[in-house]
């Protein structure tokens, strides 16, 4: 499961020259996922602001707008939908990575203005 992950993630952190921040199962994410089918797959980290602590929000395509584009999924669910963006959320705040169905990947840091 999860654990199966955590070299991948160190590896990637590494990579990046990221630090590594511990995934728990039960951590929560915002993902689009009506944009899935939609290329590419976006992924970008911030600060949480809210109770939820999200941190990551995940989409396909362009980022929309509405309070309803986001919906909240634990780590673990996020496994069973897109287990592809699994490696990249032991990335730190800032970053955001970019990848699609042909092995393309991008990751970089950014100063982040998100949702």
């Amino acid at each position: 499961m999860l654990q199966d992950f955590i070299d991948e993630q160190k590896l990637v952190c590494e990579e990046f020259d990221s630090a590594y921040i511990k995934v728990k199962e039960d951590d929560v994410i915002a993902i689009a996922k009506h944009t899935l089918e939609q290329e590419p797959i976006v992924g970008l980290r911030k600060k949480p602001e809210t109770d939820e602590n999200v941190a990551w929000f995940i989409y396909g395509g362009e980022l929309g707008e509405g309070e309803d584009f986001f919906e909240t999924v634990t780590v673990k669910e996020l496994e069973e939908i897109l287990p592809e963006a699994i490696p990249y959320l032991a990335l730190e705040e800032g970053f955001r990575f970019m990848i699609d169905r042909d092995d393309y990947e991008d990751v970089w840091k950014a100063d982040a203005v998100l949702p």
